[in-house]
């Protein structure tokens, strides 16, 4: 016997599935933009994402309003991307999610080589 079809289609992860990351190259001001979720299973790209955005002698730009999950570990990379990077002057993040506010308020609160902007 066959397997019954499934009554759900398949869907390409790298488009429409929340539980990846997808990062693109923004212009205006130069940086990233990030989508989906930094979770354990998106750890090691956000990483590497993280480290070739820092690595360029001037503020790295994230924008982050497409963000839909990221947990203290996530968060806790970003921290050690933005104080371990010496080209990099700070990391400015834009329309971060409120649970990574919320995050760096708790664990980092007096953090100054990440800024929050908010528009």
């Amino acid at each position: 016997m066959e397997p019954a079809p499934s009554a759900t289609p398949a869907r390409s992860a790298a488009i429409s599935d929340p539980s990846t990351l997808r990062t693109s190259r923004t212009s205006s001001p130069s940086g990233l933009r990030c989508a989906g979720a930094v979770d354990f299973t998106t750890r090691d790209a956000w990483r590497s994402a993280l480290a070739e955005l820092t690595a360029a002698e001037r503020d790295a730009h994230l924008d982050l309003s497409e963000l839909t999950f990221i947990d203290v570990h996530g968060t806790s990379i970003l921290v050690e991307a933005a104080s371990h990077s010496p080209q990099a002057p700070r990391i400015v993040l834009h329309r971060p999610p409120p649970m990574m506010l919320r995050i760096l308020g708790v664990f980092w609160p007096s953090l100054h080589t990440i800024e929050v902007v908010h528009t």
